[in-house]
């Protein structure tokens, strides 16, 4: 392994440091630069060893857990007809 070489991007995978969506998102992308930082501030690879604060999400609120339930049940009772999707053509 490279001692000062660490991945950033909205694409990288965080393990227990994940934070937010899990797909494609600037803030995911902000985050995951925000934590390689840290990570390099914490090998002694940086100049300073000042870590940036990464602020934990909060739990979804209940509509949005709510509407996911409303969706993934729509998709189980459609998926079997054979479309992958009622909501793009």
């Amino acid at each position: 392994s490279v001692k000062n070489l660490v991945c950033a991007g909205d694409w990288v995978r965080m393990g227990e440091r994940e934070h937010g969506a899990k797909g494609l998102c600037q803030e995911r992308a902000y985050v995951s630069g925000l934590e390689a930082a840290n990570a390099l501030a914490r090998r002694g690879v940086t100049a300073t060893s000042k870590q940036h604060p990464v602020i934990p999400i909060r739990e979804d609120e209940p509509q949005v857990v709510a509407g996911r339930d409303v969706n993934k049940r729509l998709m189980d009772l459609v998926s079997p007809l054979g479309l992958s999707s009622p909501w793009v053509r």
